[in-house]
């Protein structure tokens, strides 16, 4: 079967185990109760990586085990899929149109006992008993009481010395003869070349894995290796293109949350520098939309030159409840950080913008996965003085009433 082919029929696929195909609640007793209906599911910000490795692993499995049933799900509801920009423009060059693609709300909101999942770009999850196989390139977390729920059984390939899912997911598409198809391999091609940048050496975000598995696509796609950078400069421009949002969906266009009993805290990363953000009309108005109801605002800018690919990283730490002192737990914890070290300084020109701290980041090899653990840390000691005995911190995309996050 083709990949398109596969895609458009995974619809089809996932009624079978639906009542009346509705994403409602799944069926009592499946006509197909001999297959085994397999989610495999990215993370809740949906960036290329968690969408790409999703589609593609899932194509890959139901190819190789046809016998059971694997399905796509990208794991934000339908109407984010606009917000990512850069998915929405690898996919449509590759023949994937909107329509044939499953979201979280395409399935019920709790997965039941006979359902496995596969989770990639991310191993901390609610759906940790469901869950059979991971693939991550994320340092692990061990000691969250959701990965402890995971089955003794469950295949785990968490590697932070790759700079992309896709490249685990290359490996497992390469390392036999079948299937093959030249949209996947042009989907983790061009995955890797991003999450890579495009294997700058200053930017420290690859490894010999990403290097291989880059060359043997580019071999099977007889691709040369200056292609590379054209495709590069095309999707940095794709992912920063924010002219059809506005400034709260830019916001939310790559968010995760941290929630606890007690606390919740957005953390939105996006494509150009805090401080360019808040110097835009409406800029204010933006940040108490997205930030309604938290106690704190964590927002990370990006800017990748596009003449020389250079990387800009500052990130702002924003009150709405006037809670200075948490503010200043959180900022101290990032700027003691040694692992790693953020060498996070003031901006060069202060900025009163709503109150906030503003800083710029030197190490502009951590990114958000390195951030939001120290983040979380924070959090939690900061809920330890003050009384709560929460034990737990829970990643969602969006607001807990979403279900599946």
């Amino acid at each position: 079967m083709c990949f398109l082919r596969f895609l458009a029929q995974a619809r089809g696929t996932l009624g079978r185990h639906l009542a009346d195909a509705s994403p409602l609640s799944w069926a009592a007793a499946s006509d197909v109760s001999d297959r085994k209906l397999h989610l495999v599911m990215g993370n809740e910000s949906c960036d290329l990586d968690s969408a790409v490795s999703a589609i593609t692993l899932a194509f890959v499995y139901a190819q190789r085990h046809r016998a059971h049933d694997y399905v796509p799900i990208l794991n934000i509801p339908r109407r984010d899929f606009p917000l990512k920009t850069e998915v929405g423009h690898l996919f449509g060059k590759c023949g994937i149109a909107e329509p044939v693609l499953l979201f979280r709300d395409d399935i019920p909101p709790v997965v039941v006992q006979d359902v496995n999942v596969i989770l990639v770009d991310h191993h901390v999850s609610s759906l940790a008993p469901n869950v059979t196989e991971i693939l991550d390139h994320r340092p692990l977390e061990d000691n969250s009481p959701s990965f402890k729920q995971l089955p003794t059984h469950c295949k785990l390939d968490i590697d932070a010395s790759v700079g992309s899912c896709a490249t685990l997911v290359a490996q497992r598409y390469l390392a036999e003869q079948q299937p093959r198809s030249t949209g996947v391999a042009q989907l983790l091609h061009a995955t890797i070349v991003l999450d890579t940048i495009n294997f700058a050496p200053v930017a420290k975000r690859y490894g010999p894995k990403d290097e291989a598995m880059v060359q043997k696509l580019e071999s099977e796609l007889n691709y040369r290796v200056a292609q590379r950078s054209s495709l590069f400069d095309e999707l940095v421009a794709a992912r920063a293109d924010i002219s059809k949002l506005t400034l709260t969906e830019v916001l939310r266009k790559d968010m995760k949350v941290l929630q606890t009993d007690r606390q919740v805290v957005p953390l939105a990363g996006m494509p150009i520098l805090v401080r360019d953000f808040v110097e835009k009309s409406g800029a204010e108005k933006a940040v108490r939309e997205f930030g309604v109801e938290s106690n704190l605002l964590v927002i990370l800018g990006m800017y990748v030159s596009p003449a020389d690919g250079q990387v800009q990283r500052d990130l702002a730490l924003i009150s709405l409840s006037g809670q200075g002192q948490f503010v200043e737990r959180v900022r101290q914890a990032l700027m003691e950080s040694n692992d790693p070290k953020l060498e996070l300084r003031p901006h060069e020109v202060d900025t009163r913008f709503m109150g906030g701290c503003f800083l710029r980041q030197h190490n502009v090899q951590a990114t958000r996965k390195h951030i939001l653990p120290i983040v979380k840390r924070a959090l939690l000691e900061w809920e330890a003085d003050h009384g709560c005995d929460c034990d737990d911190v829970y990643f969602f995309k969006e607001k807990p009433q979403l279900g599946l996050s």
